[in-house]
């Protein structure tokens, strides 16, 4: 298939953006990145971090525009910049084709509303369970049902919501979520995240040990690799304790994400504290952020994704892709590409001895791990590839354009 090429003028509204350290923010930046180089005219609209931060700047070519309030990440961000984003959008939109929306919670009202103020299609795209319907007997998100008065408060923002031009869903739960909302099919759009597999990739000769001596990682004892914010939600602590229940003295235990600051979720304190109290120093390595995973997944032998509700599973894949077996709690968008046994290793969600059961048995049976491994990175490669899924969204915006003219 042919490259997309257009100058299609496209502005891109993310709650959060580079340098933010996540997989919706490292997903609108490739993409954003990808339409620039196909010749399409893109800007992105995002919310400010620092107080002093500058209205305008730029990322990989792309002009950025930072609005406020200023402020971390945060539960509540996403709805403070709701006036900011709307002003903001409508100054810009006649300048622009289409308006897309990446990850649409609380922002996505400021999309659709500019969007029919001013007559521009809007794409909206989905990176959360639940944000247009609640969980139902058929999710596999793991987010428990909403109540009545859940459902009540939300049914304001999801009417505005429903009311996109395209809802583009990175997990089969998100399209069944969508569909049973009442979005019609054929605005409903099943478009993953894709993986550089130049980037992600196993390790060559020598290459694994020469890292392990840059990260200060033993070479002679199996690494556990976990890559994501540390907060409760992607299971860190379920994890930590885990390892406590493993004893694995022959093992180290690796993390690698920001800490979840001020958030309500925030699991790198406590993290740190569990790790002290329990004795767990000398197993337990806490990395930090990094702006690039990719050396850490070719430097470990076992990859863990603990999550408790996750709408794809971003370093799930870049892991696969790196050759590394998966422990998963299988919830979710998960569930999509990890097949128990075959490419991947489940435990019960939220279980830490189902989880250390896992773990122990992937570590104790090298055989098992090559199988997984090689059967994960293939996954990848026949489904997740990066430019092919960023092509099929290219395409997706110009026959909005279409259907809309």
């Amino acid at each position: 298939m042919t490259p997309i090429a257009s100058t299609t003028r496209v502005l891109v509204l993310s709650t959060y953006y580079h340098p933010v350290v996540g997989g919706v923010e490292a997903h609108a930046r490739q993409l954003v990145a990808y339409l620039h180089r196909r010749g399409f005219v893109v800007e992105v609209v995002t919310k400010r971090i620092g107080e002093h931060d500058a209205a305008n700047g730029s990322v990989d070519g792309v002009r950025v525009h930072h609005v406020g309030p200023s402020g971390e990440r945060s539960a509540s961000g996403k709805w403070q910049a709701i006036p900011a984003f709307l002003q903001t959008t409508r100054t810009l939109a006649s300048r622009f084709d289409v308006i897309v929306c990446i990850d649409y919670r609380g922002i996505g009202i400021a999309a659709v509303v500019a969007g029919r103020l001013t007559g521009l299609p809007v794409i909206v795209q989905g990176e959360t369970a639940a944000v247009l319907a609640g969980a139902d007997s058929q999710s596999t998100s793991g987010i428990a049902a909403e109540s009545w008065i859940t459902r009540m408060l939300k049914a304001p923002a999801r009417t505005i919501y429903r009311r996109a031009d395209q809802v583009v869903c990175i997990g089969r739960d998100l399209e069944r979520e969508a569909l049973r909302a009442g979005v019609p099919r054929e605005r409903v759009h099943y478009l993953p995240h894709g993986v550089d597999l130049r980037r992600f990739r196993p390790p060559v000769p020598q290459e694994r040990d020469a890292l392990r001596a840059q990260f200060g990682w033993p070479v002679d004892r199996p690494i556990v690799l976990f890559v994501g914010r540390l907060s409760q939600e992607k299971g860190v602590m379920d994890l930590l304790e885990a390892w406590r229940v493993t004893n694995r003295g022959d093992a180290v235990l690796a993390l690698v994400g920001p800490d979840m600051t001020g958030h309500p979720w925030d699991a790198g304190a406590a993290g740190r504290a569990y790790i002290d109290a329990n004795g767990l120093r000398d197993h337990v390595r806490f990395e930090g952020p990094s702006s690039d995973p990719a050396p850490f997944y070719r430097a470990a032998d076992v990859f863990v994704q603990p999550s408790h509700f996750e709408a794809l599973g971003n370093t799930a894949l870049e892991a696969m892709a790196s050759g590394l077996p998966v422990v998963t709690s299988g919830v979710g968008g998960l569930a999509d590409f990890c097949v128990d046994g075959t490419n991947a290793l489940f435990y019960e969600p939220r279980s830490s001895p189902s989880l250390a059961r896992s773990l122990d048995r992937v570590l104790d049976d090298s055989a098992l791990r090559a199988r997984l491994g090689a059967a994960a990175r293939q996954t990848v490669t026949d489904r997740f590839e990066l430019n092919g899924l960023l092509d099929q969204y290219a395409r997706l915006i110009l026959s909005t354009l279409e259907r809309t003219r």
